[in-house]
């Protein structure tokens, strides 16, 4: 049992390493007219994270990767530090609907579910960020609320999550060969 937990957090670790080095690195702007609105891939290894070792390893590996992407290389601090940390809603999701008893249609509709979820926290905590920390006014983030960030979101909502998934037996295979 004590070799098990060791295990899983030397994974655990591992997971923390490639998120940052894919927030470092893996940023792809995927609206040239809005280069700021970067994807990066962070996410993935943190949901994989949650996929193999459950709801704890998740949210350990989220918020230590955030307190050290935030100090180490985040161009926007504290602000990125609390958007990021919506990443927990789909954590929980993935954590509790990934379970062999639940029916794959099931799993589908509640992590769905949880990625609109996720979504509307997100556009509330940056609408509010964006009006009162970078002084942008409600008429220009209404503008283009509906035809930007709100599909950029969903489209990077919908990459992590699914990648992860699509990852996840390469990694439980990775990780079976490596004990």
């Amino acid at each position: 049992m004590k070799q098990q937990k060791t295990l899983s957090i030397a994974h655990n670790s591992i997971f923390i390493i490639m998120s940052l080095i894919l927030g470092f690195l893996g940023r792809l702007s995927i609206i040239p007219v809005f280069p700021f609105l970067k994807l990066d891939f962070s996410d993935i290894p943190i949901f994989l994270s949650t996929l193999v070792y459950g709801i704890p390893s998740g949210l350990t590996a989220l918020f230590v990767s955030l307190i050290l992407r935030t100090f180490m290389f985040s161009s926007s601090g504290w602000i990125g530090f609390i958007i990021r940390s919506t990443s927990a809603i789909i954590i929980l999701f993935l954590g509790i609907f990934n379970s062999e008893k639940i029916k794959k249609s099931y799993k589908i509709l509640w992590i769905t579910f949880g990625i609109l979820l996720c979504l509307i926290v997100k556009l509330f905590i940056n609408y509010f960020l964006w009006i009162n920390f970078f002084n942008i006014s409600p008429g220009i983030i209404d503008k283009f609320m509906v035809s930007i960030i709100i599909p950029y979101n969903l489209l990077k909502l919908i990459i992590t999550v699914f990648g992860s998934c699509i990852l996840l037996n390469h990694v439980v295979r990775l990780i079976k060969i490596v004990k």
